[in-house]
């Protein structure tokens, strides 16, 4: 009787370990799909000119925001990953709700400095290839939300933070929105050359 607790305890776990809902999965596949068209839409058909205009000499220009962001991908997705790895806490709680996390990233009204590991160095040769870069880091993020079996992401939090791991998965779709509303700003900025 005794041999088989373990194998009891073990079911246990297996058993009570929770993959994302449908519901999360097909969310963090659409808010991914979105914010990879808006980026995109928001970075195609400018000439170069149009591209590394900047509004002023500490401003990015929309080549810098396309690279960063092609940097920030894999970036985040790893942090993810880390996360991910993690063992589950049960007593682990997002700080925010789903839409108001989102909210939050999204909002421009606090700016923040980026990491150096992602700050735009000119690391690609135009604008054009760090768009298929971020278009095929994004695609590989697509695939692994769409296919993952990964566990209790509710019940895992990024260090430091209140953010949990289903919630970084969003944190890569709306960090492309807030900079995607970052190259409407550049558009609209006086002197923002037509073509």
């Amino acid at each position: 009787m005794i041999r088989f607790i373990p194998t009891i305890l073990l079911f246990t776990v297996i058993s009570t370990a929770a993959p994302l809902t449908k519901g999360e999965r097909e969310r963090a596949m659409s808010e991914l799909h979105a914010s990879r068209k808006m980026l995109i839409d928001a970075a195609s058909g400018l000439s170069e000119k149009q591209l590394n205009w900047r509004a002023g000499p500490d401003r990015w220009s929309i080549a810098d925001v396309v690279e960063h962001l092609a940097a920030t991908e894999p970036f985040l997705f790893a942090s993810f990953q880390q996360v991910a790895a993690a063992p589950a806490d049960a007593a682990a709680k997002a700080e925010l709700n789903d839409e108001d996390f989102l909210k939050s990233i999204r909002n421009r009204d606090k700016k923040f400095k980026a990491p150096a590991e992602i700050t735009p160095k000119k690391a690609f040769p135009n604008t054009a290839a760090a768009l298929a870069a971020f278009k095929e880091r994004r695609d590989k993020t697509i695939s692994y939300v769409e296919t993952t079996e990964a566990q209790d992401l509710r019940q895992k939090l990024m260090p430091n933070s209140k953010t949990d791991g289903y919630q970084m998965l969003l944190m890569l779709a709306a960090h492309a929105e807030r900079h995607c509303a970052q190259i409407a700003e550049v558009k609209a900025s006086p002197g923002y050359p037509k073509r």
